[in-house]
């Protein structure tokens, strides 16, 4: 908005130089003409002169006009270009990579087999199959969290126990339900300590990372 307010401003002031220039030549045509600026000695000069002052009074201020076109034409096209500028150098806007979730869901598929649990049917088997089964998938899912994520509790204590909110809490990190009223501190009944990971150690993927388990095939 700025330039373009500098490029009308400049071709104003041009118009105006040039109306300025048109009325000092016509003084100086007619001066020289009669020696003075009345209207019968303006006609005179016109008429001794006409093509002299057809110039006179139409060079300026053609050069006014195109002057005018320039300097508003070279204010858009400044501010066109430093748009497109400002749009290339904008970064864009990146979606947030899956590969670090893809690959620890690879390990616990590796070790435990828990794509496979999850997607399977589990309705015809009764309980005691489910739970044998359930063994080896938490041992080896088991096995993967404690190599690859640390884990530690948000709030300290066993289930039941009688814990306090203080003022100012994480509600992201602590979810407080029931009768709630007023405001923290909260005094109430610990339903589970919540966890927050604190370290995560994945490996590197030199493969395609939505490669979740590769397909086996045996040959004889």
């Amino acid at each position: 908005m700025t330039r373009q307010s500098g490029g009308i401003g400049a071709a104003a002031l041009i118009l105006l130089l040039t109306v300025a220039v048109v009325g000092a030549g016509a003084y100086v045509l007619v001066e020289t003409a009669q020696g003075d600026v009345s209207a019968q000695a303006f006609s005179a000069a016109l008429g001794q002169c006409g093509a002299c002052f057809a110039v006179l009074l139409g060079g300026p201020m053609l050069l006014g006009l195109v002057g005018a076109l320039v300097a508003g034409t070279s204010g858009g096209t400044r501010e066109s270009a430093q748009s497109a500028a400002a749009a290339e150098a904008a970064p864009e806007a990146s979606s947030p990579s899956t590969d670090a979730a893809l690959r620890l869901l690879a390990l616990l598929q590796q070790e435990g087999r828990l794509v496979d649990f999850l997607l399977e049917d589990i309705s015809p088997y009764d309980d005691a199959h489910i739970g044998a089964a359930v063994r080896s998938i938490h041992a080896g899912c088991r096995a993967v969290l404690a190599e690859r994520v640390q884990l530690e509790r948000i709030l300290e204590g066993d289930d039941g126990a009688t814990v306090e909110v203080p003022a100012g809490f994480d509600a992201a990190a602590i979810r407080v339900t029931g009768n709630v009223a007023g405001a923290p501190p909260f005094r109430g009944s610990l339903q589970h300590s919540g966890w927050r990971a604190a370290r995560i150690t994945l490996p590197e993927s030199s493969s395609d990372p939505r490669i979740v388990a590769p397909a086996e095939v045996e040959v004889p």
